[in-house]
Parts: structure tokens; sequence; C-alpha cells
């Protein structure tokens, strides 16, 4: 029998580093998939909630995973943690004459910024949120690849994944694409604080456009649109003293209670 690793449970008191470091370990005990047979299939276009659903079957099967696998089950792992802001970070390096591609879920907790993930290199995945600065981390990850011998030449930044498992929004996967034969050391840099000031200023205003979330999602999936401004009024003919809006507003109800039957 070969034992499968236990989700990590967490007490509300726990502190977040200790969380993070408990994730990484549940990710590390899956192990890296070196079979090369993809076990889970996973669209980047899908939904959130499609994501996360494929994130709890990963949980259950116990299955040895890959990089993307390891970020949607970060992303999975973490929701809870609210105070924690999630990124994804993908590299594109370049080694012996070939192109190799890298996914790691970037972390950013109390302005210290560190990363989840797994890799057949140890210091390719899992980094402490210590780093003050997003290009600190970037940096660190270089560094890295310049000791696999691997010479980074693109780096694609996404924006915060919401906190919520029923989103039906999409994960913005790379935001910011950063190619490094174009930009100078210094200007990398500052590409790297402009993302990181845009991500600040995107959480300073509510995490940008409110997330799509299961009861939006009953209005969307009819595709009679006209359907849903009655819903719309009857919350405001409820503040209304006038009585003639209601028989109109009981008949509308059989019809979104149809529709929510059928979502």
């Amino acid at each position: 029998q070969i034992p499968i690793p236990s989700v990590p449970a967490f007490q509300p008191s726990t502190p977040i580093p200790e969380r993070l470091e408990a994730v990484q370990r549940y990710i590390r005990e899956l192990q890296y998939n070196h079979t090369g047979t993809q076990f889970f299939e996973i669209k980047k276009s899908r939904p959130l909630t499609g994501l996360m659903d494929l994130a709890k079957e990963m949980t259950k099967e116990a299955l040895p995973i890959k990089c993307l696998e390891a970020v949607i089950l970060g992303i999975y792992l973490t929701n809870n943690m609210n105070t924690l802001d999630r990124f994804p970070i993908s590299f594109k390096t370049h080694f012996s004459g070939n192109y190799f591609r890298h996914i790691v879920l970037g972390v950013n907790f109390g302005g210290r910024y560190g990363a989840l993930g797994i890799s057949r290199r140890e210091e390719l995945m899992y980094k402490a949120p210590v780093f003050r600065t997003l290009s600190e981390l970037i940096f660190d990850f270089e560094e890295a690849y310049r000791r696999c011998w691997h010479t980074l030449k693109k780096v694609k930044l996404g924006h915060c994944v919401s906190h919520d498992p029923h989103s039906v929004e999409q994960i913005e996967w790379k935001h910011s694409i950063l190619d490094l034969d174009k930009l100078t050391r210094e200007d990398f840099r500052k590409e790297l604080e402009r993302h990181a000031r845009d991500m600040r200023l995107k959480i300073g205003k509510g995490t940008g456009p409110p997330s799509p979330t299961k009861d939006r999602k009953k209005d969307v999936s009819s595709p009679q649109r006209g359907q849903a401004s009655p819903h719309r009024r009857n919350s405001r003919g409820d503040r209304r003293p006038s009585g003639e809006k209601k028989p109109a507003d009981s008949k509308a109800m059989p019809d979104l209670n149809g529709y929510q039957i059928r979502v």
C-alpha cells in the first residue's frame, strides 16, 4: 500500500507562513510526475470554479503532478487564506539548443513575496515569503536557473487570483510578458515593480471587477437576456410604496425560478 498524503488542515490561529510550508509539503509528497503521461488535463481557459473541482479531484486521486497542476492545487489549498495574494509566474528558458517552460504560484503576504510549486529541481519550486520585492523573487529564480545552466528568456506574470472557489472568471495568466532579450537589466526590474504596483492597485480597488459568482451565473445562464430585468425591478419595487408593480413582479418570479432550476 502506497500511503496517500493527507490534505493539510489548519487552525484559525495558524500563521500564514506555516500554512504555506504545509501546503508545499503536501505538494511535494504527491511527487513530481516523471512518467511522461499527464494524469490531469488542465485547460487554462476554464473558469476558476472548474479548475477548483479538478484540484479537489487531484487530492482524491493523489497521483504525481507537474508544475501547472501544482499551481492549480496551490490555489485550491490557499483559497481560505484571504490575506494572501496569489498570482501565476511563468518562465521560459534556453538550454543546449532547446527551450523549456515552467510555472509556479507567486504569493504575497504582508508585503513579502514567495512561491509555491513543484519541479525536478528543488531550487525552482518553493520560495518562502521573505523577498521584499517581486523583482528580488524573480532574480532569485533567475539565479537558480543559472546554476542549472539555463538562460532565462521570458517571464510571464498574471494578476491576482480570486479567493472565491465558485467564481466563473478565468485566471489571468499573462498580464505582463517580459522578454529579457529586449530589456536592459534596469528596465526588467522596473517592469517587474510596475506589475507589482498594478496588482496592489487592483487589490486596493477591491480586486478589480466583481467576481461573477454562482448567483450571477444564474442570470447569465439563460439565453433570454431580456428576462433578467424583472429580477432587478423586483428589488427596487420592494422599496417603493406603490402596489401596482407587485402583480407584475409575482408573475415574473416563476420564470426566474425556472432559470434557477436549469442552473
